[in-house]
């Protein structure tokens, strides 16, 4: 009875130092990442934390902007307002690209992503009188993220969505395209 029992015991803690190595290897994604992105449209601070094997959660904040004219203002507007946004992505390609001897650090890869955002009516910076409303968009994305020089990334990601109005009950369809640079610490 105390063979089997030290066998089962010694058989326990193999395979348990097994799934840890393997746990260790198999881990794609970086366990937190923290940084700041600028776009066309705005700028960030975020952090990407894993979640998984290839899964990671983006949360970040920032300002998104726009640009807007036409006939009813007389020189062309702009306008700046808060966003808050939580991001689950899947790394489809990072065993493919580990096999082929590309980098992978600091999450290279392409994804597919649920973002959700929700832009509160805090505040609003622009050159004209603007007040506006809550809004929250849910878009599925499809994206690439790479790291060059040091701590530097981009990242392209599109996808078509949708966006709610909180405060008049009214959503419409939403394209979004976003080309970003940004600073890993």
């Amino acid at each position: 009875m105390k063979n089997k029992l030290l066998l089962l015991f010694i058989a326990v803690f193999l395979s348990a130092n097994i799934v840890k190595a393997q746990e260790k290897k198999e881990r794609l994604v970086e366990r937190s990442i923290y940084g700041i992105q600028a776009g066309l449209f705005g700028a960030w601070a975020y952090n990407e934390t894993a979640i998984g094997n290839e899964l990671t959660l983006k949360t970040e904040i920032g300002l998104n902007t726009g640009v807007f004219g036409g006939s009813y203002y007389p020189k062309t507007g702009y306008v700046m307002f808060p966003t808050l946004s939580l991001e689950p992505r899947y790394y489809y390609n990072m065993k493919r690209r580990e096999k082929l001897g590309k980098r992978i650090s600091n999450n290279s890869g392409n994804f597919f992503s649920l973002k959700t955002s929700f832009n509160p009516d805090l505040f609003v910076i622009s050159n004209y009188k603007l007040s506006m409303n809550n809004h929250l968009t849910v878009v599925p994305k499809w994206g690439l993220k790479r790291t060059f020089a040091k701590n530097f990334e981009y990242e392209f990601s599109a996808g078509v969505g949708y966006v709610y109005d909180i405060d008049v009950n009214v959503g419409d369809a939403i394209l979004d395209v976003g080309f970003r640079i940004g600073y890993r610490f």
